[in-house]
């Protein structure tokens, strides 16, 4: 028995829903912060909001300088893609970049990647910091050494060495050898029974509170070439 065909007005109407909500979920992560020199990329990045943002940024050649990121745990299986063309951008159009909230993965590689780098206030329930890890392959989940060591050197760059190579390897200082480590950047310092601190190397192991990581000592944001607004 043969399948009757689809009416091409059927077709057309369902490529058109699918094309709106892929729209939707791009303008729940973006829009215009109201001083108008801003693009805010708030959630997960995805290749539909770059896109927004890549747009904005034809149309209104010269009106953005910025781009901030809000709560953002970084993107998924595009993670590089999306790096990528974030740093493309950037570099094009000499962006600065400024996160609030956390930023984490992707979010804080895109970030370290701005021509200025700026941490902002978020409240005191909710601290501002990035989180930085090694790029993964989407498919084996295995450690992509290669894109990861080429990025750090990137942002060691952006950092002119503030960020050194040094620290940002430390990614790969995990107890299980599997590139699980992280770094964590805290805006404001954090108590810890050692004392507060803002930078934390974490070894991969689950943690509750950031003071069961290893506290860098006397390491600051702005000593890493990153911002601090009041």
């Amino acid at each position: 028995m043969q399948k009757s065909p689809i009416p091409w007005q059927v077709i057309k109407a369902e490529s058109f829903l699918i094309f709106l909500v892929l729209v939707i979920l791009g303008l729940k992560s973006f829009r215009f912060v109201t001083d108008e020199t801003r693009l805010l990329l708030r959630g997960e990045l995805d290749l539909v909001s770059v896109a927004m943002i890549e747009n904005s940024l034809r149309e209104h050649k010269g009106r953005f300088n910025t781009l901030q990121f809000e709560d953002s745990p970084g993107a998924g299986a595009a993670a590089g893609i999306i790096v990528d063309q974030i740093e493309a951008l950037i570099n094009r159009n000499h962006l600065n970049t400024e996160a609030r909230g956390y930023c984490a993965s992707a979010c804080a590689a895109a970030f370290l990647l701005g021509e200025n780098r700026t941490l902002l206030k978020n409240n005191e329930r909710a601290p501002t910091y990035l989180m930085i890890h090694a790029f993964r392959h989407h498919v084996t989940r295995e450690v992509n050494y290669g894109k990861t060591e080429a990025l750090n050197k990137k942002i060691s760059a952006k950092s002119l060495s503030k960020l050194p190579m040094s620290l940002l390897n430390r990614i790969f200082d995990d107890k299980k050898g599997t590139g699980d480590g992280e770094i964590y950047i805290f805006r404001d310092p954090q108590r810890t029974p050692s004392g507060q601190h803002q930078v934390f190397v974490c070894s991969g192991e689950r943690h509750v509170v950031i003071g069961q990581c290893e506290a860098i000592a006397g390491m600051t944001p702005e000593k890493l070439g990153i911002r601090i607004a009041p």
